[in-house]
C-alpha cells in the first residue's frame, strides 16, 4: 500500500474511533461546537498556517482524532468556524421595515451603524479578515466572494445616491469606514500604548463606531 493509501486508512480509523468515543448525536454535536470555538479562537490569534489541527484538538480539550472526524481537512474547518461570525454581520443587509420611511441618508447612517457593530462585536472575525487581507490567497478569496461582496452591494446604491448628492467619491466613503475598522484592530496595541484605549472593551468600541458613522454622516451631507 503506498504512503498516501495508508494515511487515507488511518485517517479512516481515527474517524472511526472519534465516532465510537462520541456516543450519542447531542455529545457529537458539543464536541464538534467546541472544535469550532477553538479554532475560531487559535486562527483568530495565530493565522491558518501557524494553527494545527492538533493544536486546535487540545485546545478544545477533545482528543486527537475528533477533528480529523468531523472535518475533511483544516480548511474545511476554517471555513467552518469563521462562518457563523461572518454570517452574524451578513444579515444586517436587509432593509428592515423599521427604516423604510427614513430618507437615503439616516437609513444608511443606521444600516451602517448596525453592520460596523455587528463586525466590530465579533473581535475574532476582524482579526482573521485583518490577517486574510494581508496576502492574497484562496482564503481572501473566499471571505470577499462570500460574505463582503453581499454587505458592499447591498449598501451600494445607497452610497452611490448619497455620493451624488454630496460630490463624494463612493470608494472613499467605503475606504474611509473600512480603513477606520482596520486601524482599530490592527494597531490596538499602539492606541492601548498612546491612549489607554482597551479596543476588547465593548462601551470604547460602540464610541469608536458612533465615531466613524458621524464622519462618514456628515461627509455625505449634501454640499
Amino acid at each position: 500500500m503506498t504512503k498516501s493509501g495508508q494515511g487515507e486508512t488511518n485517517r479512516r480509523g481515527r474517524r472511526g474511533s472519534a465516532a465510537e468515543q462520541d456516543g450519542n448525536e447531542g455529545k457529537g454535536q458539543a464536541i464538534r461546537e467546541r472544535i469550532l470555538d477553538s479554532a475560531l479562537d487559535l486562527f483568530s490569534r495565530h493565522g491558518f498556517d501557524g494553527v494545527s489541527l492538533s493544536a486546535i484538538a487540545k485546545h478544545a480539550q477533545v482528543a486527537q482524532p475528533h477533528p480529523y472526524y468531523y472535518f475533511k481537512d483544516k480548511a474545511s474547518l476554517w471555513k467552518a468556524a469563521i462562518s457563523p461570525p461572518f454570517e452574524a454581520v451578513l444579515q444586517q443587509i436587509e432593509v428592515e421595515d423599521d427604516l423604510k420611511d427614513l430618507n437615503d441618508h439616516d437609513r444608511f447612517g443606521v444600516r451602517l451603524r448596525r453592520i460596523i457593530h455587528a463586525s466590530i462585536d465579533n473581535i475574532a472575525m476582524m482579526k482573521i479578515y485583518l490577517q486574510e487581507s494581508a496576502t492574497p490567497s484562496a482564503r481572501l478569496d473566499y471571505i470577499v466572494d462570500t460574505y463582503l461582496k453581499p454587505i458592499h452591494a447591498s449598501l451600494e446604491g445607497e452610497i452611490h445616491a448619497l455620493a451624488r448628492k454630496s460630490g463624494a467619491n463612493p470608494a472613499f466613503i467605503l475606504a474611509g469606514v473600512v480603513g477606520a475598522i482596520h486601524f482599530f484592530f490592527g494597531t490596538s496595541d499602539l492606541l492601548t500604548r498612546l491612549h489607554g484605549l482597551d479596543v476588547a472593551d465593548a462601551d470604547t468600541r460602540r464610541a469608536y463606531i458612533d465615531f466613524i458613522v458621524d464622519q462618514v454622516l456628515h461627509a455625505t451631507l449634501g454640499r
